[in-house]
Formats: C-alpha cells, sequence, structure tokens
C-alpha cells in the first residue's frame, strides 16, 4: 500500500534527504481530548480533536521547524513522538520502532527540551539537578558526572554548575533545560520552544549553541516547535506547518514561500515627492504588480509599499508610473516577502501547500 508520505514525494519529485535513513515517521496519526467534568470524562462525541491525520517523516541528521499558531497541535505531537501521550489513531516510529510497543526503549534514544522551570529543584545547585535527572534517566554517576561537565562547558554556565537554580537567569535556566535533555546523548532531539520569553540576545545565544551543536553531531536529528518563524527560518532544513491539527504547508521556507505564490515575490519601499501623486496607483498584477498600498509619510515625502513578482516587470511598471506623474523618486528598497506574511496567509486561508 503507498502511504501518502510516498504520494507527497512523487508529487515533489525530490525527497529531503532520500541517501539517510528515516529518524521519525509520523502516519494519519490523530489524537482528541475529551472534555471534563469536575474531573469526569464526559461524553467522547464531544472530544476537541488536536491532531486530524497527521503523516510526515523526518530524516537522521534533518532539523525540522514544527510551526502553527497556538492550539495547533505542536506540543501534543512533540509529546506523542515522545512517548508521553498516546494517539488515538495511526503510530508514531522512531527508528522503525513503534513508540507505543517499545516507550522505554525509544525514550532512551530522545531528548525532550521544554521551558517548564518547575521540574528543576530550586535549592539544589545545577550540578545536583543534572544529577538527579541523570539518576532517573539510570545513567551511572561516573558517566553522569562526566556528561554533566561537558554540557555545563558547551553551554558556557560552568561558572555557575555549583550554585543553586534559583539564583539562574531567565536564559541560564533555558540552558539548564536544553542540558538536562542532552544528559543522554541522545539521537533525536525535540524542542518545545526553547527561546521562548527570552531575551534577543539569551535567544541568540541559544540559537548559535543549536547551530554549533549540528555541526559536532551531524546525525542528530532535531524536531523544533516554535512560535518565531524567524527563528525556524534560520536553523531548520525545512519547516511543516499545523493548522487546527492538521498539515498546512510542508517544505523548505523558499519552497512553501514560491509555492503559495506561484511567482516569488519581492517586497519594495519606494520614498517619493509628496506631490507626486502616486497613492492612488492601480495594482497590474498581468505585469506583476500586485499591490500598492500608502505605508507611512514623512515631511516632503511619502513612502509605497509594493508587492511584485521577481522578475522586475512589476517595479518597472511602477516607477514608470510615478514619474509619468512627475514625481520624484528618491529612494527605492527591495527585499523578498517575509515568511510571516506567508504564514498568516496559509493559516488564514486555510491553504495546502506541499514543497
Amino acid at each position: 500500500m503507498v502511504s501518502q508520505i510516498q504520494i507527497q514525494d512523487a508529487i515533489s519529485g525530490t525527497p529531503p534527504v532520500p541517501e539517510r535513513a528515516v529518524a521519525i515517521e509520523v502516519e494519519r496519526v490523530s489524537k482528541s481530548y475529551a472534555k471534563r467534568w469536575f474531573g469526569l470524562r464526559q461524553n467522547p462525541t464531544d472530544a476537541k480533536p488536536a491532531l486530524r491525520g497527521v503523516s510526515f517523516r523526518i530524516h537522521e541528521g534533518e532539523m525540522v521547524g514544527l510551526l502553527g499558531p497556538n492550539g495547533s497541535g505542536k506540543t501534543t505531537l512533540l509529546k506523542s513522538i515522545a512517548t508521553l501521550l498516546r494517539v488515538d489513531a495511526g503510530r508514531i516510529l522512531v527508528h522503525g520502532e513503534n513508540v507505543d510497543a517499545h516507550p522505554m526503549h525509544i525514550r532512551r534514544s530522545m531528548g525532550l527540551i521544554t521551558c517548564d522551570e518547575r521540574s528543576f529543584y530550586w535549592r539544589l545547585t545545577g550540578h545536583q539537578n543534572l544529577r538527579f535527572f541523570a539518576a532517573l534517566y539510570g545513567i551511572p554517576e561516573r558517566r553522569a558526572d562526566q556528561r554533566a561537565e561537558e554540557l555545563f562547558e558547551r553551554l558556557g554556565l560552568s561558572a555557575a554548575a555549583n550554585q543553586p537554580y534559583h539564583t539562574y537567569s531567565t536564559g541560564m535556566r533555558q540552558k539548564m533545560a536544553i542540558a538536562r535533555g542532552l544528559l543522554g546523548d541522545p539521537r533525536i532531539i525535540l524542542y518545545d520552544e526553547p527561546t521562548r520569553s527570552l531575551d534577543p540576545l539569551s535567544a541568540k545565544n541559544i540559537r548559535d549553541w543549536i547551530v554549533a551543536n549540528r555541526v559536532v553531531s551531524k546525525s542528530t536529528t532535531h524536531l523544533l516547535a516554535t512560535n518565531q518563524l524567524a527563528e525556524a527560518e534560520q536553523l531548520c532544513d525545512r519547516v511543516i506547518i499545523l493548522n487546527r491539527g492538521s498539515v498546512i504547508a510542508e517544505g523548505s521556507v523558499p519552497q512553501i514561500r514560491k509555492r503559495f505564490y506561484e511567482r516569488a515575490r519581492m517586497i519594495h519601499r519606494v520614498t517619493v515627492a509628496e506631490n507626486s501623486r502616486s497613492e492612488d496607483i492601480t495594482p497590474s498584477p498581468e505585469l506583476g504588480l500586485f499591490e500598492v498600498e500608502r505605508e507611512s509619510e514623512e515631511p516632503g515625502a511619502v513612502t509605497l509599499r509594493a508587492t511584485t513578482d521577481e522578475s522586475g516587470t512589476g517595479l518597472s511598471t511602477l516607477l514608470a508610473e510615478i514619474l509619468r506623474r512627475g514625481g520624484t523618486i528618491r529612494s527605492c528598497e527591495t527585499y523578498v516577502a517575509p515568511f510571516d506574511e506567508v504564514f498568516c496567509s496559509l493559516v488564514l486561508g486555510e491553504r495546502e501547500v506541499q514543497a
């Protein structure tokens, strides 16, 4: 029987990493949560679907972003892969093994990184916390001490290893969550919003560490659930976008952007003299000029925001029309349409894009 994944690969014609083994395979997975009243389960027919027939594959060594609005099913999917939740239908394979059949064995090869500070012991030192979790994972004491020392050094926490956890900054606590997830030297790492609530510098440090760790451990597989679209674009080989429990897009960011728009779109900010009468320029989609709107105004000048295709015809059409009206062009800045625009259009429009 041909799976939905095989059909998608045949359509795209370019499987992500065909020479590598499949690390995670999700096949038609569904999960619902039944409503509760005073702790009692209600009618199963009133259950709220969290995942609806989700299917995808991740190959060894890949880093894949899991994107979607809040409530789209990202955390449910991560917990299901990590064997913390059982799905209602479908199956999840990790290195070819069913997570429901071999949960304990699979957990030993996997690290789950969450930002839940409540699971650490605030009066213990960072090193004592890691020794405690290593004992839960069944890691021998000597190996646990060695591994903790390695992780503290790699994450820049060596100076704070013997300080109480409650003295750690938010960024240091995030790094501790990473260290805990990596204690067992996992083959698969699952991240649940690792830079959430961090200041820009701390978030950059975490992202830099993830990039450096991929260089050191090329065969490790990463699945990153995040709401930071720029983060996913920077770190991930490709992304999977969920909405209302279903996959609505899959592929690299450039692939999704190009397939959604059919033609790559460019954004231009054109600053013109205020008396150019350019605010009512009509778009010409047939010429590659899709949108023109007045974005801002300052003394003596107006800035227009225009969306065109990548051929240059749309921009030429816009500039020619401004000049025809007697306008003076002061500046023109061009950049690729931001991924957040594509993401919002996909989620709001429920349009499916397979790369």
